[in-house]
């Protein structure tokens, strides 16, 4: 899964397109996300259809012109294309009022969904510079951190989040979602770094995140959450070395058949093969990443988990997997 390798003669023409700036498409839903797409998800977590985004920016509209109240839809780019490094940020609709730099953001995010992590940092890198609004401010710094972990410094992005993190508990506009994607990154970085308590305890701060995000409604957790829950699990037991930290078998086949079903996050598959070759399943381990190149745009494995890399590098071979 190196960056120079031949993963798909589609994926490869994909990143060679140049990305226009001027507009951010948004997937029919989580599943059929494809590179150069936004997903949209609600306070609960859960991706919304293309139609439930249309509605909420009409009604978003319509109450602006009635009145001051503001309506509690974000956005989530989703800017990698592995789940373990899943660096969605929520950008609040009402960051929208403020219009001065948003062409300028904007820009950062279509790169960053489109998987060029250089072009995005750059552009993030010169906003930094500008004076903000709040929601503006935080979501620079979420995708900041999460584009150098993407590129492999993931000691400074620790140090951004960790600064990020004290602003948002100071920030009481800021949705548990977003605290959930803020706590999954940084329980992936540390993973990285190779210090699993700290990530472990991060992983437990996403997970009391998403319970808030759901809240005493009852309903059940959304798509995106579950996604962000599954890939930080499985990144810190690949980093870590510790299968049996996993849930049994048949919740790992529950998220397998999920991540089976999305066009993206290959590198998730990736994880749950190891998983699954750890367990003693090698037919399934062997499926799974058969299953994973045409799901991967560009894998950030070898910057973000070099021993999962390793592994698929080596498995790919002995199993006779092309693309990887």
């Amino acid at each position: 899964m190196d960056d120079d390798d031949d993963s798909g003669d589609g994926d490869a023409r994909a990143l060679a397109k140049p990305v226009n700036t001027s507009r951010l498409p948004v997937a029919r839903s989580l599943a059929d996300a494809a590179p150069g797409e936004i997903v949209v998800v609600n306070r609960r977590g859960q991706s919304l259809t293309t139609r439930q985004v249309n509605a909420s920016k009409a009604a978003y509209w319509a109450i602006l012109v009635a009145g001051p109240a503001t309506v509690g839809v974000m956005y989530g780019a989703l800017l990698s294309p592995t789940i373990g490094v899943i660096a969605g940020v929520a950008i609040q609709l009402l960051a929208l009022l403020k219009m001065r730099h948003w062409p300028a953001l904007r820009t950062a995010i279509a790169h960053s969904a489109a998987y060029r992590w250089e072009e995005a940092q750059a552009a993030l890198i010169a906003l930094e510079q500008k004076r903000l609004p709040a929601v503006q401010r935080h979501t620079v710094q979420v995708l900041l951190a999460a584009v150098e972990h993407l590129l492999g410094q993931p000691q400074q992005a620790f140090d951004r989040l960790t600064r990020a993190q004290a602003a948002l508990r100071g920030w009481p506009r800021a949705s548990h979602v977003l605290r959930a994607q803020v706590a999954a990154m940084k329980a992936e970085v540390l993973a990285t770094l190779g210090r699993f308590d700290e990530a472990r305890r991060a992983r437990d701060e996403l997970v009391g995140e998403a319970a808030a995000a759901t809240g005493a409604s009852g309903r059940p957790r959304g798509d995106y959450l579950d996604m962000l829950v599954q890939g930080t699990e499985l990144k810190i037991a690949a980093d870590a070395d510790t299968p049996d930290a996993l849930p049994d078998d048949n919740t790992l086949h529950a998220w397998a058949r999920a991540a089976l079903g999305r066009s993206r996050f290959g590198d998730m598959l990736v994880s749950l093969a190891w998983a699954f070759h750890r367990r003693g399943d090698d037919d399934m381990a062997r499926h799974l990443l058969a299953e994973a190149p045409s799901r991967i745009a560009r894998s950030s494995l070898p910057q973000t988990s070099p021993r999962l890399h390793a592994w698929a590098k080596d498995s790919a071979r002995a199993w006779g997997v092309d693309g990887l």
